[in-house]
């Protein structure tokens, strides 16, 4: 169930930059294995984010330590 009182631009990571191979493709973009983020946090890729029937991001659906990168990317952060 998607929530009307998180917004989903509280859980995108901004300004990160790929680490690492590309695993794959989604809309014609690479999917990189792992990102840093601006102050140098790594993260690893684990799948992509579920949308409801109206196109709005599903991020009660998202664990602890789980960001979302566009387009619709999940990564959790690594120690």
């Amino acid at each position: 169930m998607v929530s009307r009182h998180l917004p989903h631009e509280y859980f995108f990571l901004n300004g990160s930059q790929s680490d690492g191979p590309v695993i794959g493709h989604i809309d014609g973009r690479p999917i990189p294995a792992r990102i840093i983020d601006t102050r140098g946090s790594r993260y690893r890729f684990v799948g992509l984010a579920r949308r409801d029937p109206r196109g709005r991001l599903d991020v009660s659906a998202l664990r602890r330590n789980e960001w979302l990168v566009a387009p619709d990317l999940i990564y959790v952060a690594v120690a």
